[in-house]
């Protein structure tokens, strides 16, 4: 993930794990796409690989959406679940670990944007960023609709299989992209007074860790509750108020976001992914994913 643009916008340092033929990451970042605007990449890091619980500070500004769950702490901050109904961020030199939830380790697509780019989009919703430029995100993760997370999975598919991915396309979409993960993460971030106590927040990111670890499971709201310690009345008010999501939606949208990737697979059977991520059939799992995300799964897996 922390790869620097290919511009004179980032000089590497020292200190900075170089990606090249024959280094420890020369299979776990790759590019994919690269203009003097916008880079994007994919991380395939294993649990038990040296770089997993800290793979150094990012080089550039980045935002990403994880695949697959694990927890990250930016340094100062508190731990969060990074699951894919989550868009996560860093500052360049931003130094970060990860620590294990899902047993494939850390999957996830980054992007990585001119700093100019970025400024001006969050100088929309926070006239401030302008005078940070080299520390432009003020949040270290944020939500993620179900609309932009499958915008974000077309473009990655596009560059990963196009020989020559349509540039103005790429780069349109992922300055969109931008806005509105930046615009969902300002509002997100916003005080809200029914979450403010440390307990609350501690359990919030202890159910989602579990929703992340087992969300094909058919849990029960007491399950939750019990391994949380909390009162399934109060778990299930301030998990909304917090996430924006019921418990069940929570869990449905990562039902349907793996899906996204089984979809790619050749020869998938739409029962089977079904049935795999817990839904009662194929037609329960049809009209969920295209209330989701407008389209089909028989549409998302033909357009391959």
């Amino acid at each position: 993930m922390e790869r620097q643009l290919r511009s004179n916008l980032h000089t590497p340092r020292e200190d900075e794990v170089a990606v090249h033929a024959g280094s420890p990451r020369e299979h776990i970042d790759v590019v994919v796409f690269d203009s003097p605007l916008v880079r994007i990449g994919r991380w395939r890091c294993p649990a038990d690989h040296p770089h997993f619980l800290d793979s150094g500070p990012s080089s550039d500004a980045l935002f990403v959406f994880p695949r697959e769950g694990v927890w990250i702490e930016h340094e100062g901050r508190d731990p969060f679940v990074a699951d894919a109904n989550t868009v996560t961020y860093y500052n360049k030199g931003q130094c970060y670990r990860r620590r294990k939830l899902s047993v494939r380790g850390d999957q996830c697509e980054w992007f990585a944007v001119a700093p100019e780019i970025i400024v001006e989009t969050l100088s929309t919703h926070e006239p401030a960023a302008i005078d940070r430029p080299h520390h432009p995100f003020p949040f270290s993760h944020g939500p993620s609709d179900a609309e932009t997370y499958l915008r974000q999975r077309e473009v990655f598919h596009h560059v990963s299989v196009e020989p020559a991915p349509d540039r103005l396309f790429v780069e349109e979409a992922v300055v969109s992209i931008l806005g509105d993960v930046t615009a969902r993460a300002y509002a997100a971030a916003a005080p809200k007074p029914q979450c403010r106590r440390r307990d609350d927040v501690d359990v919030i990111e202890a159910a989602r860790d579990m929703i992340a670890r087992r969300f094909t499971e058919n849990l029960s709201l007491s399950d939750i509750a019990g391994e949380v310690v909390c009162s399934v009345f109060h778990l299930a008010r301030i998990f909304k108020s917090r996430t924006g999501f019921s418990l069940h939606a929570y869990r449905n949208q990562l039902r349907l976001r793996s899906a996204l990737q089984r979809l790619r697979e050749p020869n998938v059977d739409l029962t089977g992914i079904a049935l795999d991520l817990g839904f009662s059939s194929h037609s329960h799992f049809s009209e969920t994913f295209r209330r989701a995300f407008g389209k089909t799964p028989s549409a998302v897996r033909d357009s391959s």
